[in-house]
């Protein structure tokens, strides 16, 4: 499976995910198995643990710590099978549909939004539809504008423990 997230912070940042992400990663999911979005077990989905803020762009942005802060993950299905019945919420939630952007909403729409909804139902709601013309931007696409409200709002959510 493509780590998008890496490839990401490799373009935009060009440097690699922390050596203790997989040590991370596994907690989490020990923690946390179940994507917060579903409300049953896909056989063919994946869980995929998701940074809340992304990743690189807390590493470009002064806040490295967030990269391994338990604070900043949430679970998510990840579905590459093609099948009619995937759900993808870790793109279509975690990333509203596109693997350069991200979704800092995650939690409430994951839990509550779009919880239990299927992918095609997602697709379809207009709250949704709203939300992808307004997502977050690719971190190299940014204006400096957007890095301060993007700062501000990440330590306003997850100051310093």
């Amino acid at each position: 499976m493509i780590d998008y997230g890496e490839l990401e912070a490799l373009r935009t940042i060009g440097q690699p995910r922390s050596s203790h992400w997989p040590a991370v990663e596994k907690a989490h999911l020990a923690e946390s198995p179940a994507c917060a979005c579903c409300t049953t077990a896909s056989s063919t989905a994946k869980q995929q643990v998701h940074h809340v803020w992304p990743f690189h762009y807390c590493i470009a942005l002064g806040r490295p710590d967030l990269e391994l802060d338990p604070r900043n993950l949430i679970t998510l299905c990840e579905d590459e099978s093609g099948a009619a019945n995937a759900q993808d919420h870790h793109l279509l939630v975690g990333h509203l549909a596109d693997f350069s952007s991200s979704n800092i909403d995650v939690v409430e729409d994951a839990r509550s939004v779009f919880h239990g909804m299927s992918a095609s139902a997602i697709r379809a709601n207009a709250l949704w539809r709203s939300k992808v013309v307004q997502r977050l931007r690719p971190l190299d696409q940014m204006t400096d504008e957007d890095k301060a409200a993007f700062i501000a709002r990440m330590n306003k959510e997850l100051p310093r423990p």
